[in-house]
């Protein structure tokens, strides 16, 4: 298959890009920076989501069967001005992509979709919006379908819960508690007793190379680790590991921090795609610690 992949050079892209490629895809990455890829099989496409009419035609003579649209800039910026602009973004390149023929996208959702919720959550929970980011990303799921449709194209969404590993953002809980430890500084922690679902980056990947390869089964889907993991665990996790003592500070909460303790149902991943996380909490944060120099 022919693959095209926006934000194919972030934190999840890469994994996604390098399984594709390993199964034999042809891979177009979307880039403002990189002219020509390594790999015979990784075709760069130049341009950027702003402009795309800059590159349309680029992609019209790549001709991808399928597509996976990672790109949201800004984060952990959750702004109506941020949000509002990656919406446009998205389905501008949906209408894009159906209009060229491309036959299947998959697009990035999140677990903050349903809201404050507690508990395990399926697919048919409700969606409860709560800030710009959560409504614009609602916002793309709805429209983007209909747009999909229209265009007779398949549109799967898939809601990531916490994806962790290996290039995460520098502000995120793993690698925030290793650089602390690197620094020699106590790690700003805001809640210490809170229980999230945290899925290692290359389980994710996985996830998203089988939603865009197999047949359609459904259109929503969660990807998590269909499990709680305690907040304090991870820091003893990363604390053992290093050899440092478990220590922390606690900052100011946000708004996110009220949540009560929800996870995945991964039922549905399991069931059509023969999908389950494989990484441990151990071994993803120590991969996570062996990929940082420190």
């Amino acid at each position: 298959m022919k693959i095209f992949v926006t934000g194919g050079t972030g934190f999840i892209g890469r994994p996604i890009v390098d399984k594709l490629i390993a199964q034999g895809h042809i891979v177009g990455v979307l880039s403002r920076t990189m002219s020509k890829a390594k790999n015979q099989k990784i075709k760069i496409i130049n341009g950027d989501l702003a402009n795309i009419s800059l590159w349309k035609n680029k992609l019209k003579r790549f001709k991808p069967d399928a597509a996976i649209h990672l790109a949201w800039e800004g984060l952990p910026d959750h702004s109506v001005r941020i949000s509002r602009k990656n919406l446009e973004f998205g389905l501008n390149l949906t209408e894009l992509l159906a209009e060229i023929g491309c036959k299947r996208m998959v697009a990035i959702g999140s677990c903050w979709e349903y809201g404050l919720h507690t508990g395990k959550i399926d697919e048919e929970a409700e969606i409860k919006p709560f800030d710009p980011f959560t409504a614009a990303k609602h916002s793309f799921h709805w429209l983007g379908k209909e747009i999909a449709k229209e265009g007779n194209m398949e549109f799967i969404w898939a809601r990531l819960f916490y994806v962790y590993g290996p290039g995460q953002h520098p502000k995120s809980l793993v690698p925030h508690l290793i650089e602390s430890a690197k620094l020699k500084k106590l790690p700003e922690i805001r809640n210490p007793d809170a229980e999230n679902d945290f899925v290692f980056v290359n389980d994710a990947a996985e996830a998203m190379v089988r939603l865009v390869v197999n047949p359609l089964k459904r259109d929503v889907y969660n990807v998590g680790s269909g499990k709680l993991i305690h907040i304090a665990d991870i820091i003893k996790q990363v604390s053992n590991k290093l050899n440092i003592q478990t220590n922390f500070k606690k900052a100011e909460k946000n708004y996110r921090d009220t949540a009560k303790s929800f996870y995945s149902d991964i039922s549905k991943m399991k069931k059509d795609h023969k999908w389950k996380p494989e990484t441990s909490i151990s071994k993803g944060v120590e991969q996570t610690i062996n990929s940082r120099d420190l």
